[in-house]
């Protein structure tokens, strides 16, 4: 009975582990697998020793070889005839459009210089803070904060959720509003979820180029009781090339509570 037992307790950690691994998302690689750990991770980096708001030399390292991996690709004949996604042709912003009041791409130029952390404040208090890289086109607004990659392929927004307090019913905005720039949307399996946020990705075609897409989405609570919805989409073949600085993006992010620690 004794081995019997043996077998019926690892298969049964086997399970536990399994369910966890399940209960964490399917997703763990690529701009999506980066974009959910940073979201869902909060201060991981802080509590390991890690500045808040400040990329890690580790990150940064990889940041470096992803940007040479990247220019690389570039430059080889199969990206050269690949017409992808071009975000700065078409702009995401539209997915939050019921909480930036427009549905027309904003032209608001950034109050921060290139490579300079930006700030959404309320009532003249910040309320989140982000940096994004210097080569990156930013815009602005009264409460949210978007950027593109230089060639396109990557974007990024952050937004204040002006409508509702509730998490639940902010996500769900979110995941409806994807359908003001995206179609074919399938979503992974697991959606992330920890108190302070909760993220969907997935995967889709963009309503106006048809390019392949996938996105991570989802709203944090940047304290006092603000909610930000957050955005990541990339193209899908450049998905490995966004990862490292997705979550070198992802580090830079500073809450209410960050702004006031000494």
């Amino acid at each position: 009975m004794r081995p019997l037992m043996i077998v019926g307790s690892a298969v049964l950690v086997l399970s536990l582990i399994a369910g966890d691994a399940l209960a964490q998302g399917a997703i763990r690689g690529g701009m999506r697998g980066a974009a959910v750990g940073g979201l869902v991770g909060g201060k991981s980096g802080a509590g390991t020793g890690a500045k808040v708001g400040v990329v890690t030399g580790a990150t940064r390292s990889a940041i470096n070889r992803e940007s040479q991996s990247r220019t690389q690709y570039q430059s080889t004949p199969e990206y050269q005839n690949y017409q992808g996604a071009d975000f700065n042709q078409s702009s995401p912003n539209v997915i939050m459009s019921s909480e930036t009041g427009s549905t027309a791409t904003p032209a608001t130029p950034p109050t921060s210089k290139a490579g300079e952390e930006s700030v959404i404040r309320k009532d003249g208090k910040p309320i989140l803070g982000v940096t994004f890289p210097a080569d990156w086109k930013q815009q602005t607004g009264d409460n949210y904060i978007s950027a593109v990659s230089p060639d396109g392929h990557c974007w990024s927004m952050f937004v204040t959720i002006k409508s509702t307090s509730d998490k639940a019913a902010a996500l769900k905005k979110v995941e409806d509003g994807l359908q003001n720039y995206m179609t074919n949307i399938k979503f992974d399996e697991a959606t992330e979820k920890k108190e302070s946020a909760s993220v969907v990705t997935g995967t889709a075609k963009g309503k106006k180029s048809g390019s392949e897409l996938v996105f991570a989405a989802g709203v944090l609570d940047a304290g006092d009781g603000q909610l930000v919805a957050a955005g990541f989409a990339a193209d899908a073949k450049l998905e490995d090339h966004y990862k490292a600085t997705v979550r070198g993006i992802c580090e830079t992010i500073k809450k209410s509570d960050d702004f006031q620690e000494k």
